[in-house]
């Protein structure tokens, strides 16, 4: 495997790049330092104008933070750009609407990655799974803006069932009102390759990592919350991706089960969940020897069959799917990697490198 630079694009603006994404081959999606969201067409070498971030309606928290952590989501010509960590966020749908407005209430927001994601249905129509609150998620259909989930309730399936048989020890005095809402913290989203489920990379307090996939369809035809849990691990926001339709690969750090056989060199460990029937279990694990993968980014690359890691101490790192080590830049930073792509992103204040994977 290697790396190879596939474009070197520099601005001639007064403006810094706050980030940038790849929204195909041949186009970049940037937030300048102004506000304004461009689209960058590398072949013709010009930008175009989308919308600003930038609104003239006031808020407490100051409204979309420019500077701050933020990331772009693009499905063809649709652009989605929030703040990972506060509450603000704007959908850009050409030629229907310049920018839609997205907004979160902000409960534990700045430690709590604001969920998105996008995709289209078996008919072609785009879709945006997007959080309204730290338990609460809603589907809109791109198109007619109608939120599909918008009469969803909060509460799980069997909610009754699990309280009565909770509280069968509980003196009377320690019973509290039910059925109680979803108790859980939605985190990063994730598609299934066939948009048929989608993975919440999230936390639930005690505090702990809490990952669940829900099945689209489910989501939006049922009033009751139904989800797939993968497991419950320390705190750590740790990596976690689809492999295929049906498999989530999760990292996972041995030192975590306080086994006395382990020590601080024991390698970390990636762990294969296949679902099926409604529930998860471990089909495979790996050991990946010499990287931190919890603490990492990963990206699973179908085309060339190899996991993609990255992260801001140990730059990039590409390995197969039984652990091996193919490719390792420790220099190596990256803004956004695309694996339907195949291109990786790096920008800086006035300058933008794109990437590719080659075997």
């Amino acid at each position: 495997m290697e790396i190879t630079v596939a474009h070197n694009i520099t601005l001639d603006t007064k403006e810094r790049i706050i980030t940038s994404a790849a929204s195909s081959l041949n186009e970049l999606v940037m937030l300048l330092s102004s506000g304004d969201v461009i689209r960058y067409d590398i072949n013709r070498q010009d930008t175009k104008r989308l919308f600003s971030v930038k609104s003239s309606v006031s808020y407490k928290d100051g409204g979309f933070d420019i500077n701050a952590k933020s990331t772009i989501y693009t499905l063809d010509a649709i652009v989605v750009i929030v703040n990972d960590y506060r509450q603000h966020g704007f959908v850009h749908y050409p030629e229907k609407y310049k920018k839609l407005r997205l907004w979160r209430e902000d409960y534990h927001a700045d430690i709590s990655r604001y969920p998105i994601a996008l995709f289209k249905n078996d008919i072609g129509i785009p879709h945006l799974i997007f959080s309204e609150a730290w338990n609460h998620l809603q589907i809109m259909n791109l198109d007619s803006r109608q939120i599909l989930t918008a009469s969803k309730s909060l509460i799980e399936e069997n909610a009754e069932e699990r309280h009565i048989e909770f509280y069968k020890k509980h003196k009377e005095d320690n019973k509290l009102p039910w059925p109680r809402p979803y108790d859980y913290f939605f985190g990063k989203l994730e598609m299934s390759p066939n948009n048929e489920n989608f993975l919440s990379t999230g936390w639930a307090w005690g505090s702990y990592d809490a990952y669940k996939v829900y099945e689209v369809k489910h989501f939006i035809e049922n009033n009751r919350i139904a989800d797939i849990p993968l497991g419950y691990w320390e705190h750590s926001n740790r990596a976690a991706c689809w492999i295929d339709d049906k498999t989530v690969a999760v990292a996972y750090n041995p030192l975590e089960k306080d086994d006395e056989s382990t020590t601080k060199d024991s390698p970390q460990e990636l762990h294969f969940y296949q679902i099926k029937d409604g529930i998860s279990e471990i089909k495979k694990k790996v050991q990946v020897k010499e990287l931190d993968v919890v603490s990492s980014r990963i990206y699973f690359s179908k085309a060339l069959n190899v996991i993609f890691f990255s992260s801001d101490k140990q730059g990039i790192a590409i390995i197969s799917l039984e652990g091996e080590i193919l490719f390792h830049d420790k220099e190596l930073n990256l803004t956004a990697y695309d694996p339907t792509l195949n291109r990786l992103v790096k920008s800086d204040d006035k300058s933008v490198t794109i990437y590719k994977i080659e075997k």
